[in-house]
């Protein structure tokens, strides 16, 4: 059809563009007796009264009407039927498009119809006499085909009635021998009888008075009334033309005949009754009385035409039955399901929302509830029978309802709640939490935790010793030069062990091991299983000796209950987060909330802090996954947090919730900030934490019993979080409530103080890496605090993978001060250049617009009691460590740690070693004998003449107690005493932040003492302008995080921070020396990459800090053999260290215990030493090769932790080796050393006492 339309549109094809006549390739146009002809010339043009249409678009006309099916084609017409051509017309779509087919305009002819024989004759017959206009008039020479008429040789239309007449009697003289008889005659005429009447149609007598009614549709008409409390619907049925009596005449036939003979004051009127007539009145017929009961007479009088079936529901007029239901005021209400459920899940609301239609068409709603289980269980029980029983309504309280299609589905809503309720509360069900993909895709199973095993994850206590080792087997084969390492896991033990057993077994001398090129004889296979069950002995030891119960809590063990699985990154990236290009040119205006109250302004640098986070949120999460926030103490990170989440809620209000971690002390100070700046309603906070979370937890028995036979008991109910959108929670809680919170979608998370996330072993740093969160952001004044882990840890965190694994990371990058070679600095400047555009770090001296803080170290000559107790404390320590004495002196310092704490503490207040309690002396007493003391006095004298207020920083208790009184003497009023720590109670922390506001409203002179070290997060005293160091701790980024509890944006006055420190006129005290240290490490701490380290007891010589100590000959005596062959083991080990390092290595480390197989680690640049020590009383002894084993055994661990550097072995005694332990070294290239080699190295490397105790002792703890 397309192709002749394209040619009578006139279109040419690509290959002939001669131009045709639109004569022969228009539309033409023919009045047919079946229908309208559209067509070419050739097909449609050449038959008689053919016309040629002249609209252009018509082609586009017809392709519609076939498309819609109207018309039918062929290759080149389209034929248009009179019933579709009559549709046509009365379609108000095609109005405007219907001119285009030129049709003749309509005429009013009318048709007349004669007949000849009687209806019982065979050939019975009726026919178009001639047609009459409207007056009656004969229309002489009319020709009609189809529902044209032919009019004094013009075309007209035929009314539609006129046609249909006209098309009937045609049809009826066309009838086939079948329908030759009185009943088909009958039904014929009744139906070609009411298309004449509308047509006006004349008809002869006969035709006039043979009234036969042949009705195609049902007009029912329905009385509802009420017998004895029962509605009961009355079914009257009719028809068009129905004679007054029909009801009466239909009621006195048991059975449906097909013809009634009514009689009538005008004569019989015949009813013939079609098939599908028939079938919708027996339906009726059979309700008795015409009236509806039972399911039938319900499903007639909700869906007639369903309950008739597709072939006889042609005879409802739906529109009309539905009239006559709302004439006889009968209508259904309908029903659906309520069931709500409470945050939690459990169906707590369960009814029936019902909608009523009223008699003006409106319908009421309205919620009717159960009011307890047993009332919905009998709507259940009533409603379940009437769906059986097949009924179409389901009488309830009052309502007729309707049961629809869906009605089945709301039951077994209904149905369904109320097993709920009877079923205990399941609040947490076990296939909700297995179900990973509610969680990030980082976590990649369910299960029990294992620890990474990493040389460059840090132990607790030991800034780099690793927590995990892996051991590994070190052998090298026969005839080979270079020892295999293979990793020694348990199941390689295990293999090892089996095969072991079978070479026994079968007489073999050697067993085979996957990676290993050749086999093991049999004997060293058993020497190595030998050894690694000393070391995993010795080390499980440790684990459970040697942590404190905080760090148990929080590092991941083995065999502990199921956690979420996360990808680790440590050996391959296995979870990445990819960071395109980020462009570090940005507004620095940022866009801020509508949320802020009146009196809120951002300072100039802030403001640029807000654009630089919404400038990172802008490319998340497919382009940037997190920033660290670097900014130093004081600046107000937490409010540009704040500002940045406010907006980026008003910017997309449906943003999930944001979530804010960190330690409790501080969880108030972000309260608190929201509640200062941010308008009510701009934040929807959660405190979760605590015994805020008392009834958010879900008790036991509402755990699903697959959870709970796996231990997994901690969890949230569901929708915990409610409308809120912040939630406050510490790194404790998000630890321990891990599942829940991973299972919650969050905006953004932003980890403050996140120190306790910097362990990749850490529980509290997975927990954070397994939150589900579009953008995180890690507040930290100090990125790094020990090593370069310390940030790869965090940048794990915040962009996963951007940093690579773990272990390559560890081997490639260096901190500044450590870089040795030009190679090592490059990396350093790619490593800056890798994480500058997300990490943000400003310092107050550069961006914030404070007052001037004046720094002042305070001298302050020790006292003549002081100096007694320090000297007397030194001699004593001196006399304990002569050698010269056959018997040495007892000393209260077993070693000099413990000489170096005493010293500290009488620097503060003098007293004798063991009796540092405080004990109340006179005033001036005590101001002589603790001059620092009296200086601080004096200087608060001068605090309380400005009428200003001071902070008093000391560490230790009881020197706080003894500052409180002296104050208190001094001034008449004792002051506030705060130690609050980061694991306090928020009840706690309440109580402290009250007692520190009361501080700072009180007007006037001020006293508060505060810890340094546990005080450090979320207090503010800017109040105080006036901050006293008393005693000074190990860290300096510490000690400025406590100065800027005061010196921070808020601050109006100048700021004084005084160090006073106790010294002498002829040595260094240790204050002197501790201030030096200090100062030496802070400058350092200016390199972010450098971190911010503590005062080690490896940063102190004994020697620095006592009287003419460089030449006093104790601390100058050197070692001698005599002592080396009679020493223990730690002090053996210590003495080797001292070696090496006289060797001339820059750096020099001794390993905890359980060593892995090496004692004393040295290195410079690219060369180093590992060194194994084998100690033995016993003169002249000669020892195995147990300590050659284990060199080669720890060897992969620490050129894994180093792989710069290429360790040379050995092992060293301070006896001899046999000889079969010197082959097997020279087998293994591991260097020996014994007692006279040692002789010959103390002669070239000489080492003091002091130098010795140095490596003996490496941590405070040890002091004793």
């Amino acid at each position: 059809m397309l192709k002749w339309l394209k040619r009578a549109a006139g279109m040419t094809s690509a290959t002939d563009n001669t131009a045709v006549s639109p004569t022969l390739t228009g539309v033409w146009r023919a009045f047919m007796p079946e229908g309208l002809d559209l067509g070419t010339f050739e097909a449609v043009g050449t038959r008689a009264g053919a016309t040629l249409l002249s609209a252009p678009t018509l082609p586009a006309f017809i392709t519609q009407l076939h498309d819609e099916g109207y018309a039918s084609g062929t290759e080149d017409t389209a034929h248009l039927p009179w019933a579709s051509l009559y549709s046509l017309l009365d379609e108000p779509v095609f109005q405007r498009s219907l001119p285009q087919l030129e049709l003749p305009p309509f005429c009013n002819a009318v048709p007349e119809l004669k007949s000849h024989h009687s209806l019982t004759d065979a050939d019975f017959s009726i026919h178009v006499a001639s047609w009459r206009d409207e007056a009656g008039r004969s229309l002489a020479g009319a020709e009609q085909s189809g529902g044209v008429i032919m009019i004094d040789g013009k075309a007209h239309l035929l009314s539609l009635a006129g046609w249909k007449t006209a098309q009937q009697v045609m049809q009826f003289q066309a009838r086939p021998a079948t329908e030759r008889n009185e009943s088909a005659h009958r039904l014929a005429w009744g139906q070609i009888r009411r298309s004449a009447l509308a047509a006006n149609a004349r008809l002869d007598l006969f035709l006039y008075q043979s009234v036969v009614l042949t009705p195609e549709t049902l007009a029912i008409t329905m009385r509802k009334s009420d017998v004895g409390g029962t509605r009961v619907v009355e079914i009257m049925p009719g028809f068009k033309g129905a004679p007054p009596n029909w009801l009466d005449i239909f009621d006195s036939y048991r059975n449906i005949p097909p013809r009634y003979d009514i009689n009538t004051p005008e004569g019989v009127v015949q009813v013939v009754i079609t098939a599908e007539m028939r079938a919708a009145l027996q339906t009726i017929r059979n309700m008795e009385g015409r009236r509806v009961a039972g399911s039938r007479a319900e499903a007639f009088l909700v869906n007639p035409r369903a309950t008739l079936g597709v072939d006889v529901a042609s005879v409802i007029d739906e529109t009309q039955f539905e009239q006559a239901r709302i004439d006889a005021n009968i209508f259904f209400d309908h029903f659906t399901a309520i069931v709500r459920r409470d945050a939690f899940g459990y169906p707590e609301t369960v009814g029936l929302s019902v909608e009523s239609p009223g008699t003006a068409g409106q319908v009421t709603a309205e919620e009717r509830l159960f009011s307890d289980d047993e009332q919905l269980d009998g709507f259940i029980t009533g409603l379940n029978g009437a769906i059986v029983k097949q009924r179409q309504l389901y009488a309830w309280a009052g309502f007729e309802f309707e049961l629809l299609g869906d009605s089945p589905d709301q039951l077994q809503a209904l149905n369904d709640a109320l097993e709920e309720r009877r079923q205990p509360r399941i609040l947490v069900r076990y296939t909700e939490i297995y179900d990973l993909n509610a969680y990030t895709s980082r976590v990649e199973d369910i299960g029990v935790d294992r620890p990474y095993y990493s040389p460059y994850i840090a132990k607790k206590g030991d800034e780099w010793w690793p927590e995990n080792l892996v051991n590994m087997v070190v052998y090298t084969p026969d005839g080979d030069t270079e020892p295999v390492a293979v990793p020694l896991s348990d199941d390689v033990q295990n293999l090892l062990r089996t095969k072991v057993e079978e070479a026994q077994a079968t007489g073999k001398t050697s067993v085979e091991l996957p990676g290993l090129p050749k086999p093991i004889p049999i004997n060293d296979a058993k020497d190595l299983l030998d050894v690694y069950r000393k070391v995993r002995s010795d080390a499980q030891k440790n684990r459970d000796d040697g942590v404190t119960g905080g760090e148990k809590e929080n590092t991941v063990k083995a065999g502990k209950g199921k956690q979420l699985l996360i990808k680790s990154n440590i050996d391959t990236v296995d979870y990445e987060e990819i960071r395109r290009d980020i462009l570090t040119t940005y507004s620095k205006e940022p866009r801020l909330p509508t949320g802020f109250k009146s009196t809120t302004n951002l300072l100039q640098h802030q403001n640029e802090g807000v654009a630089w986070l919404q400038h990172l949120f802008s490319h998340a999460p497919n382009h940037c996954r997190g920033a660290i926030f670097a900014d130093d103490m004081g600046l107000g990170k937490t409010l540009q947090l704040l500002t940045f989440i406010a907006r980026a809620f008003e910017e997309d209000p449906n943003l999930p919730p944001a979530l804010i971690v960190a330690p409790v002390s501080l969880l108030e100070n972000w309260a608190e900030e929201i509640a200062k700046f941010f308008s009510e309603g701009t934040f929807r906070p959660l405190i979760a934490y605590g015994d805020n979370l008392s009834n958010l937890r879900v008790p036991r028995s509402a755990i699903d019993a697959q959870l709970r036979d796996e231990n997994l008991l901690r969890f949230l109910k569901p929708g915990w979080v409610g409308d809120a959108n912040i939630v406050l929670t510490n790194y404790e809680t998000l630890r321990d409530l891990e599942f829940s919170f991973a299972a919650q979608k969050w905006s953004i998370m932003a980890c403050d103080e996140s120190q306790k996330i910097k362990n990749p072993n850490a529980m509290m740093t997975r927990a954070a890496k397994k939150q589900n969160v579009l953008f995180k952001v890690v507040c930290t004044g100090t990125p790094v605090e020990n090593t370069l882990i310390d940030l790869w840890c965090l940048f794990d965190l915040v962009q996963a993978g951007l940093l690579g694994a773990l272990n390559e990371f560890g081997k490639r990058y260096r901190k500044p001060i450590e870089a040795e070679t030009k190679e090592e600095e490059a990396r350093v400047k790619e490593l800056q250049q890798l994480i500058d555009p997300q990490i943000l770090r400003r310092m107050k001296t550069k961006v914030a617009k404070l007052p001037l803080k004046h720094v002042k170290p305070c001298l302050i000559p020790m006292s003549n009691l002081q100096r007694t107790y320090y000297t007397n404390a030194v001699n004593s320590f001196k006399q304990s460590q002569d050698k010269s004495r056959e018997t040495p002196m007892p000393s209260p310092f077993k070693n000099h740690l413990g000489l170096l704490q005493y010293l500290r503490s009488i620097c503060t207040t003098p007293h004798a070693p063991g009796q540092g309690r405080f004990k109340p002396v006179p005033l001036a007493q005590f101001r002589i004998e603790a001059p620092k003391a009296g200086w601080l006095l004096d200087t608060l004298e001068q605090v309380r003449m400005q009428d200003e207020k001071a902070i008093v920083f000391a560490e230790f208790r009881d020197t706080q107690q003894m500052l409180a009184y002296f104050i208190n003497e001094q001034f008449g009023f004792s002051p506030d005493i705060i130690n609050g720590d980061v694991e306090a109670s928020s009840k706690h922390i309440a109580s402290r932040q009250k007692r520190i506001k009361a501080f700072q409203a009180k007007p006037g002179f001020g006293v508060i003492i505060l810890s340094p070290v546990a005080v450090g997060y979320g207090v503010n005293v800017q109040e105080a302008n006036h901050v006293i160091h008393y005693t000074r701790t190990w860290n300096p980024a510490k000690e400025d995080q406590a100065t800027d509890r005061a010196y921070r944006i808020g601050q109006k006055r100048e700021v004084h921070v005084y160090l006073p420190i106790t010294s002498a006129a002829d040595f260094k005290t240790f204050d002197v020396r501790l201030h030096e240290l200090l100062e030496e490490k802070r400058e350092l701490a200016d390199n972010m990459l450098n971190g911010s380290g503590s005062v080690t007891p490896a940063d102190w010589n004994v020697q620095d800090i006592v009287p003419d100590g460089s030449n006093d000959p104790v601390f100058a005596s050197k070692v001698t053999l005599d002592e080396v062959v009679r020493m223990e083991w730690d002090w053996f080990e210590a003495l080797i260290a001292a070696i090496w390092q006289k060797k001339g290595y820059k750096t020099v480390y001794r390993t905890p215990r359980q060593d892995e197989g090496v004692d004393v680690v040295a290195f410079t640049g690219t060369k180093g030493d590992l060194v194994q020590c084998k100690s033995s009383g016993a003169d002249n002894a000669s020892l195995d090769s147990q300590g050659v084993k284990d060199v080669l055994l720890g060897r992969a661990q620490y050129e894994a932790r180093h792989p710069q550097v290429d360790f040379s072995l050995w092992a060293v005694t301070n006896q001899f080796f046999n000889d079969s332990t010197c082959e097997r070294a020279r087998n293994s290239k591991v260097s020996l050393v014994n007692q006279r080699d040692i002789e010959e190295l103390l002669e070239k490397y000489p080492v003091t006492n002091a130098d010795l105790q140095r490596f003996l002792y490496v941590f405070w703890e040890e002091a004793a």
